[in-house]
């Protein structure tokens, strides 16, 4: 006679039944002691664990005892050969269907193995039915049995969604519907059932219902508790509005029936359509775009690395460069995909691991069931969205690491992990092309006759660069192509990214302010405190910035400044010998939003002061001559632009007289002045245009002037006024400025500079030659000043035909000018226009080194004043190719720098140099254009005469009739027809 069977359920209250007859557990114990054992049938459970499990926190003294004392009570019931005592614990003797979880793990694994949804369906119903209530119900007190009860009510959960997903599947929507309508009731936050619901309204025909349900759901959600829908919601709600086919057949993402053992173990289910060996992986359909040399280093990084993290802002496409990695065939190795967005707890971490590898039991812990199943096989392990659980995530994957010898983890987060031996590969925006290509791609797939023009690509690459080139943006503006075009699409994105926001709330994957603000509400408050401040910089920032945009009372911004770029908030480039940080345009956007009016107030007065701060050292370096000063301009030079911006339009207020002993440096009027100021001295040596405009700004309503802080800033909007090339306001201004300007003002000096650079252009000889005097005699003013003051009086005697008067002015100064030659290439240019006439081969060797001296320096202004002189000496050297090769470069660059008054010098030149090469038509033509326009300097001195040589020369070989034609084209041409003459007319001679 055999033994009779023994069967013992867990999911329901503990049940035990021998030879069929069901059998009481008279006591307590007896239940715990059976689970425990169940739970782990054929292992060995130690003697601890099952005292832990009986008497959790305080054992009797005769614990031990007692425990062997409610085993053999237990054997009684069950069969004493069926509990084995082994020397480190005891041993349940049964096989896994004895137990009612094995019985359903059957069940799940021939339904996971059938490719007919129906026959799939019918087997979960079968295993569905073995539950008898809650698991481990009577034993709901027991701390020790809370994560198993946990674990296996989810397992429930999970097996009702595949049982309702393959009734889908199965064509089965109206009879499923009932069951599914009762699960979104009981679980309204259960995204899945929620997507399942959806689903099945469309699929029985009630799309629009489908519809509302889905609203409600995500309205739920962002309204109620803030909380954003994952992107498998956004991509259900897209093909429900577009009507996909597919929707009706394709089994949804995050199955755990397809990741299951029995398709790791068989390879003829593995299909083309993106498996990896350890299930399949489903990709969107859309083309994958781009991402070749990112997709090789992650490959690389794999091979070479056994935990590998790729890092990057909110919609980047990291989860998509994964998939499209894990399609292509990421290793042999068995592959387990586990999205962790969902997880709204730290403590969910390990449990939704082991569910996606389809553990149904974790008596020593989720990290420890996971290692088991995993063992020394190789495998990769895949945690999408790791960002919001990075300590359970990092202390998950440590502990897997080092159980399992050939295990892989590849993680997609916003910051790194932080386990050993992590390679972090960190994914910016697309290059520009394949942004360009996505747009193009995404917006065909929207809108018939989409033209991907050469025109059409601009304008989408100016769309790509508003939104930093981020995919999810970039697709989202393609979407929006298709309603507004692309011209008012690009208008709509210069204002801000409202326009891609939905109308409605959105979420991840719908809304460029939602992936930012997810990631934001993972921050320190104080490191979210500091990224808000950060928005009000432009074009990035350095450390030094930290001082002064640091919220109060931080007292270590630099670790605040760390945690954000391991986030991926802030970028970081580290390859300057000063890092360089920058938060994205569309960070930028999100997080100045949540600044109040004064916050944002607060933070553009301290940007203002670093600016104060950064163009003060600026200065200190350009008294100094030092080639740092010019980059170190450049590289704050959007930020420039911004705090001079802010301070423009928030201190226009009628100005008044400042108190007794009041100094500049008080009030936003006054650091609007300074800053202008310092701003101005800067640029001097390499004007921008956008800081021009902003210096211009800053003009008193009345002059003269009636402060200091006002004169002061007269001098900013004179210098900016003569950059543009209005000559007559600029002497306004400046003139202004400095009379009103106290003797002895540490400023002065720099008045009086630019008023005679502007001086120099309208020929004004005695007011250059004034100046220069003043330079000389003010003790604030540095030696390059001076110098320049004593070589602007000279070159304005030299233009004007007294190169006698023009020599002793630099033989006067010839101890200053030796001092400041090194370091300044206006002396050199100075000595070359003075050599021109007299000796023209010494002019050349002057002049080139004047551009060495400028190029050393940084002085774009000078070297391209050197420039022309030496073009200007070669047509009259008669080496016209070399002249025509250094015309068509001047004229290219000059007109890219906007440099008008120098640019009309070097047309002159070209006319010049066109009458000695016989074109008098296209001379005759640029003279005139030259002649007419406001911003050409005077033509003084030996100019005069040799302009006038040049027209009896073109009169001469021209007929009247021609002559007035050439001449009213030149009327007519304007800078830019001018511009293009003489290019063509340079070409045919380069």
């Amino acid at each position: 006679m055999g033994v009779p069977p023994v069967e013992i359920g867990l999911l329901g209250p503990i049940q035990v039944s021998v030879g069929g007859e069901a059998l009481p557990l008279s006591s307590l114990p007896q239940r715990v002691l059976l689970a425990r054992l169940a739970l782990s049938p054929q292992k060995v459970v130690p003697v601890a664990d099952l005292i832990d499990a009986l008497w959790s926190e305080q054992p009797p003294r005769g614990a031990v005892g007692n425990l062997h004392s409610y085993v053999s009570r237990l054997r009684r019931v069950v069969g004493g050969e069926r509990i084995d005592r082994e020397p480190a614990g005891y041993r349940l003797r049964l096989e896994h269907d004895q137990v009612d979880i094995g019985r359903v793990e059957r069940q799940v694994a021939a339904a996971a193995a059938t490719t007919d949804p129906a026959r799939g369906a019918q087997l979960l119903g079968r295993a569905l039915v073995v539950w008898r209530g809650e698991p481990l119900a009577d034993l709901a007190d027991r701390p020790a049995f809370a994560p198993e009860r946990a674990r296996l009510a989810e397992w429930h959960r999970q097996l009702r969604e595949e049982w309702f997903e393959l009734r889908l599947t199965a064509g089965e929507a109206e009879g499923v519907l009932p069951d599914l309508e009762e699960a979104a009731a009981a679980d309204p936050l259960r995204e899945r059932v929620q997507l399942l619901f959806i689903r099945a309204r469309h699929q029985a025909g009630r799309t629009a219902e489908a519809l509302t349900v889905a609203d409600a759901y995500r309205r739920r959600l962002i309204e109620e508790f803030g909380l954003d829908p994952s992107p498998a919601f956004a991509d259900l709600r897209q093909r429900l509005l577009a009507d996909d086919p597919g929707l009706r057949a394709r089994r949804m993402p995050g199955s755990s029936l397809v990741r299951g053992d029995s398709a790791r173990r068989d390879p003829a289910r593995q299909d083309a359509q993106g498996v990896a060996s350890g299930g399949l992986v489903h990709r969107p359909a859309d083309r994958f775009i781009g991402r070749g040399p990112e997709l090789e280093r992650v490959r690389h990084a794999l091979r070479e690395h056994r935990a590998v993290t790729v890092v990057g802002p909110g919609g980047v496409g990291k989860t998509r460069l994964v998939l499209e990695l894990l399609h292509r065939g990421a290793g042999a190795e068995p592959v387990h995909l586990v999205e962790l967005a969902e997880t709204s707890t730290p403590a969910e971490t390990g449990g939704v691991v082991a569910t996606a590898l389809g553990l149904r039991a974790a008596p020593e812990g989720s990290a420890r069931a996971v290692a088991d199943r995993l063992g020394g096989e190789p495998a990769l392990l895949v945690l999408d969205n790791c960002e919001h659980l990075l300590t359970a995530a990092r202390d998950l994957v440590a502990e897997l690491l080092a159980r399992c010898p050939a295990l892989r983890v590849l993680a997609t987060s916003r910051q790194r992990l932080g386990v050993a031996g992590e390679r972090v590969v960190r994914l910016g925006p697309l290059p520009e092309g394949h942004q360009v290509e996505l747009f193009c791609d995404r917006a065909a797939l929207l809108r018939d006759g989409f033209d991907a023009s050469a025109h059409t690509r601009r304008l989408v690459g100016e769309v790509c660069h508003l939104i930093d080139g981020l995919p999810l943006a970039v697709e989202l503006a393609a979407r929006r192509e298709a309603a507004f075009g692309l011209p008012e699409l690009r208008e709509r994105l210069s204002a801000g990214l409202d326009v891609l926001e939905p109308l409605r709330g959105g979420d991840r994957s719908t809304a460029v302010t939602a992936t930012v603000e997810w990631s934001c509400r993972l921050l320190d408050p104080d490191a979210r405190a500091l990224l808000d401040r950060l928005s009000v910089c432009r074009g990035g920032f350095g450390p030094q910035a930290l001082e002064h945009l640091a919220p109060v009372g931080v007292t270590n911004p630099a670790a605040l400044l760390a945690e954000l770029v391991d986030a991926s908030l802030v970028g970081c480039d580290l390859s300057a010998a000063t890092p360089r940080y920058r938060l994205l345009e569309t960070v930028r956007h999100v997080c100045g939003s949540h600044l109040t009016p004064a916050e944002a107030d607060d933070a553009r007065g301290a940007h203002a002061r670093w600016m104060m701060a950064h163009v003060e050292s600026i200065h200190a370096l350009q008294r100094e001559r030092s080639p740092e000063a010019t980059p170190l301009l450049r590289r704050e030079a959007a930020n420039l632009h911004q705090a001079l911006s802010w301070l423009a339009d928030s201190s226009k207020k009628p100005p008044t007289e400042p108190p007794a002993g009041e100094s500049v440096h008080s009030g936003r009027r006054e650091l609007a002045a300074l800053l202008g100021m310092l701003t101005a001295c800067a640029q001097s040596d390499e004007p921008a245009l956008p800081l021009t405009t902003q210096l211009l700004r800053l003009a008193p309503a009345v002059l003269p002037p009636r402060t200091e802080s006002e004169a002061v800033c007269a001098v900013a909007a004179g210098t900016a006024a003569g950059l543009a090339g209005d000559a007559p306001r600029a002497e306004q201004l400046l003139t202004a400025a400095v009379e009103r300007l106290p003797g002895g003002s540490p400023y002065a000096w720099i008045g009086l500079f630019f008023r005679l650079t502007n001086r120099m252009f309208s020929g004004d000889v005695s007011g250059v030659e004034s100046d220069a005097m003043a330079l000389r005699h003010d003790r604030t003013a540095p030696a390059w000043a001076a110098a320049t003051g004593v070589c602007g009086a000279a070159l304005v005697r030299q233009f004007s035909g007294d190169h006698a008067a023009a020599a002793r002015w630099l033989a006067r100064d010839e101890a200053l000018l030796a001092e400041v030659n090194p370091v300044e290439g206006i002396v050199a240019y100075t000595r070359g226009e003075l050599a021109a006439d007299q000796d023209p081969f010494r002019a050349l060797a002057w002049f080139d080194e004047a551009c060495q001296r400028c190029d050393a320096q940084g002085q774009t202004y000078i070297r391209e004043a050197a420039a022309v002189g030496r073009a200007a000496v070669l047509i009259r050297l008669g080496r016209h190719s070399e002249a025509a090769a250094a015309c068509r470069g001047l004229v290219d660059s000059l007109r890219r720098l906007g440099m008008w008054p120098q640019l009309w010098m070097v047309l002159r030149l070209t006319a010049e140099l066109l009458v000695a090469l016989g074109d008098h038509a296209t001379a005759a033509a640029l003279l005139t254009a030259a002649d007419g326009d406001a911003l050409a300097p005077a033509v003084l001195g030996t100019d005069r005469d040799r302009h006038a040589v040049l027209w009896a020369a073109i009169t001469d070989r021209l007929d009247p009739h021609r002559l007035a034609h050439c001449r009213s084209e030149g009327r007519t041409d304007g800078r830019a027809g001018a511009t293009e003459r003489a290019l063509r007319a340079l070409d045919v001679h380069c």
